[in-house]
């Protein structure tokens, strides 16, 4: 674990400096975040102007989670694609050869060699977000940040490891770049409650694309919605997610015949 934390320092210093070229991305991504995050806060104000409440959430309780969803939102553009993106391209090159050959995770390279560090805008106007919103509800302690942290923490590994199985199917199939933007399609659901959903679209997505305990379940948490046993069940499937990815990846493995044999 110490290894992989002193390679990400390395990573994140290298993918600075060869940013810090283009200093004008800075800009142009931190006002995209502040547009993004202002179209979003208009959209969420008029429906609870009209509604009163969604799904049992107030208007206050809706912030956090969407500051959960930019949140995600960040790090799916700080890492995820930034890095999961090449892996197709990785295997039909032969690409994927050489990076067999480090004495390190391959899994952890793949998913973490560059990072766009444009997109931190992001992650702190949402983090903001669930912060305030906590502050409105009288919930901005020690200990709910903490529990706030820690499902936080259980939504980033099921992001992770969804995302990370959907590209490894490309060692079966040529193109699967549409995949994940598929699942990223399906993510946009999470800036909603998932109780205002129809009954079978959120047993769809907590079950099936587990959007839920991605964004919800941290947002609940934050605020103080979150029961034990949905506590339970999302740490649950973050431990069930991670080992998958782990046991999906090694499956891909096996049977990756180098393109250039």
């Amino acid at each position: 674990m110490r290894r992989h934390l002193r390679l990400l320092r390395i990573f994140i210093a290298n993918s600075l400096q060869l940013e810090l070229e283009y200093r004008l991305n800075l800009a142009m991504n931190a006002l995209n975040a502040v547009l993004t995050f202002a179209v979003g806060l208009v959209v969420l104000y008029v429906l609870f102007q009209q509604a009163g409440s969604v799904g049992g959430w107030s208007f206050e309780e809706a912030l956090a989670l969407f500051g959960v969803f930019l949140f995600f939102e960040g790090i799916i553009d700080l890492f995820l694609y930034p890095n999961l993106s090449k892996l197709p391209e990785a295997i039909r090159t032969g690409a994927l050869d050489f990076m067999l050959l480090k004495p390190v995770s391959v899994q952890f390279l793949v998913s973490f060699r560059y990072a766009s560090l444009w997109q931190v805008p992001e992650l702190f106007i949402g983090l903001g977000l669930i912060a305030y919103s906590m502050a409105a509800l009288d919930r901005l302690t020690a200990a709910s940040a903490l529990l706030g942290l820690v499902f936080l923490l259980c939504g980033a590994v099921v992001l992770y490891a969804v995302w990370f199985m959907l590209t490894t199917t490309a060692f079966w199939f040529v193109k699967v770049e549409n995949v994940p933007e598929l699942f990223h399609s399906i993510f946009a659901a999470g800036r909603f409650p998932i109780s205002a959903f129809p009954p079978w679209i959120r047993l769809l997505l907590t079950f099936v694309v587990p959007v839920a305990f991605i964004t919800s379940v941290p947002a609940e948490a934050a605020v103080g919605r979150l029961d034990w046993t949905t506590g339970a069940q999302a740490v649950a499937a973050a431990v069930v997610a991670f080992a998958a990815s782990r046991a999906f990846w090694r499956l891909a493995l096996r049977g990756y015949t180098s393109a250039s044999s």
